[in-house]
């Protein structure tokens, strides 16, 4: 007997309980946290489908997101700074992170506008946000400079998500509550882009 998807059947309200609950934000910020310095985890997982589900708190998860992104990409870069050898390494080798290092090192060693642009550039993209607090730390970038930065693209980022959300949210939560799978799917997809983006880091 062939396997079948199970058929999920998630309305609008079911989405807006799961998004404005304290559970909600607290695994928000969570994963964002960790996403910044540790973990092979993706945001947009759990920011995404919370702006789907209650698009008039979208700026709320907005916020969350930037804040915890951040205080977790400072974590990154005192890892990077202060503990390459152990726990910094591993990350990058764990993660095959060590051609994106290697051409993230490269562009952002040039000049303070060069590390600027390479961290914006990098908080803004789905390119994994921890290789870019472990690079700025690892290359001992001003942690002014960095956190400038780093705020600037992940602001961009999160707001500009949900701008979006604010503006369309009742069709997208009520086009999400039909199609689930499809949703789920493209959600995932973002988060293996960075992956691949990493891969294919481009050249200086």
């Amino acid at each position: 007997m062939a396997w079948r998807w199970p058929n999920f059947q998630v309305d609008a309200a079911q989405l807006r309980r799961g998004a404005t609950s304290k559970k909600a934000y607290g695994l928000l910020a969570a994963t964002s946290f960790l996403e910044s310095a540790l973990l092979p985890l993706s945001v947009d997982v759990i920011a995404l489908p919370m702006m789907v589900g209650a698009p008039k708190k979208a700026m709320n998860v907005a916020h969350v997101a930037l804040l915890a992104s951040v205080f977790g990409g400072m974590l990154g870069y005192l890892i990077g700074f202060a503990f390459l050898e152990t726990i910094g390494q591993w990350i990058i080798s764990t993660y095959g992170l060590e051609a994106a290092f290697a051409q993230f090192q490269q562009q952002a060693t040039t000049n303070n506008m060069a590390a600027a642009t390479a961290i914006f550039l990098g908080a803004v993209t789905p390119v994994p946000f921890k290789l870019v607090c472990l690079g700025a730390g690892i290359l001992h970038i001003n942690p002014i400079l960095f956190v400038v930065a780093a705020f600037a693209g992940r602001a961009l980022r999160f707001y500009a998500f949900a701008l979006v959300f604010v503006m369309f949210g009742q069709q997208m939560t009520d086009w999400a509550g039909r199609n689930l799978k499809l949703f789920s799917a493209l959600v995932i997809v973002i988060t293996i882009l960075g992956f691949v983006m990493v891969a294919y880091w481009p050249k200086a």
